[in-house]
């Protein structure tokens, strides 16, 4: 459910993006899925030399057979590799989009002067004197509570449309090894079976 952040003033729209950890975790992140990439990458090119060099001096079916059998892992490394480079680009992305709304949003200090400003022109508008200026306080207020539901509502947008492809919630993750068949777990209502008494002892 999207939140409504219009409904919310700007102390709150602002101390949220103020409060957090920053982009600093997701760009730490992104750094880490392209060092990941680049290790993969690495891996692929060299068993693909390795095949290429032990394909050179083997000749027989069973260096087809290995070679046909190792270019399946070496296809997967390089896939898994192409999976990390999207998710770092991603992640790039959404930093992106974090840093443009902090930009954007009115600082909190800014905010709390001119709740001060206002309380102070109330207190001395004894005479109205300060009408005028109790009116530009306010108005200010207002605007600074567009820009932060403005900003808010981009940054939501920007921040979904830069994590919705991601192999993490995507449809499809990145590839399984060849080969590779996941092993059912055991129920936890499944009795486990005793162990045959028949079994030689070890001596």
């Amino acid at each position: 459910m999207a939140m409504d952040f219009g409904s919310l003033p700007p102390e709150v729209n602002s101390g949220r993006m103020y409060c957090g950890l920053g982009a600093g975790p997701m760009l730490a992140a992104a750094t880490a899925w392209d060092e990941l990439a680049a290790e993969l990458h690495s891996a692929a090119d060299a068993h693909r030399s390795a095949i290429m060099a032990l394909t050179a001096t083997w000749q027989g079916c069973a260096s087809t057979s290995m070679a046909s059998a190792a270019a399946h892992h070496v296809a997967w490394l390089s896939a898994t590799a192409a999976h990390a480079e999207l998710t770092a680009t991603h992640a790039r992305a959404a930093v992106s989009a974090y840093e443009a709304a902090f930009a954007a949003t009115v600082p909190p200090p800014v905010i709390a002067a001119n709740r001060a400003l206002l309380a102070t022109l109330v207190a001395t508008n004894i005479l109205g004197q300060n009408g005028p200026a109790i009116a530009a306080t306010e108005a200010r207020y207002g605007q600074m509570w567009a820009q932060d539901a403005a900003t808010m509502y981009a940054y939501a947008a920007s921040s979904d449309a830069a994590t919705r492809h991601t192999p993490s919630r995507g449809r499809r993750g990145p590839p399984t090894p060849p080969g590779w068949r996941p092993t059912p777990l055991r129920s936890a209502r499944q009795p486990v079976r005793k162990r045959s008494r028949s079994c030689t002892r070890p001596l």
